[in-house]
């Protein structure tokens, strides 16, 4: 995918991963006007597979935003990529960049047997900006599990359901709820 963005166009992804052996996404997003601005969410469901999810953003304008927003949750020797490069060019006073990748492995992916590779980076070249990263890796909070568990839930659907609320909030910052509905995109993530 390779969108420009001239002045207060808007561009939303949303990308949802899951039930295929390899998967490869590439997407270079230029936001040339000022007030353009992008989103994109991703949530990948790597079991046994592979899938790449590579994204630039370049800031040329004044004014511009973007957020990029990840949840990869891996099992069964998965391998995953997510790369996400934004650059902020002289000259786009007021941009804002904002980059959130988090990752979930099971049980056998946090003894070793997948491989997850989270990479935010940023490239700064104006002084007047806000720009935020971040990459964590980590296990289902304990506690939420527990909760789950005094409330009569399976460790199995306790987790499912944790996970679903996190992938639905992954993909509600990017969109809103009409947005999200018009789209079909909790349909999506059901299925997946």
């Amino acid at each position: 995918v390779h969108a420009r963005l001239e002045r207060g166009a808007r561009y939303h992804q949303a990308l949802i991963a899951s039930g295929c052996g390899e998967h490869e996404q590439h997407t270079l997003l230029e936001l040339q006007g000022e007030q353009a601005s992008a989103r994109s969410a991703a949530v990948l469901f790597a079991a046994g597979s592979k899938l790449e999810h590579h994204l630039k953003v370049r800031h040329s304008a004044a004014r511009t935003r973007s957020a990029v927003d990840s949840l990869a949750v891996v099992s069964q020797a998965a391998r995953v990529v997510v790369d996400v490069h934004g650059r902020i060019d002289p000259g786009s006073a007021d941009a804002e960049v904002h980059q959130r990748l988090s990752a979930l492995p099971s049980n056998e992916a946090a003894s070793g047997k997948s491989r997850v590779v989270l990479r935010p980076h940023l490239e700064i070249l104006h002084d007047q900006v806000e720009a935020r990263h971040g990459a964590t890796w980590g296990k289902l909070p304990e506690d939420a599990l527990f909760y789950a568990s005094q409330r009569g839930l399976a460790p199995h659907a306790a987790r499912a359901m944790i996970i679903e609320g996190m992938a639905n909030a992954t993909l509600a910052r990017s969109f809103d709820p009409h947005e999200r509905d018009l789209c079909g995109i909790g349909a999506l993530l059901a299925a997946a």
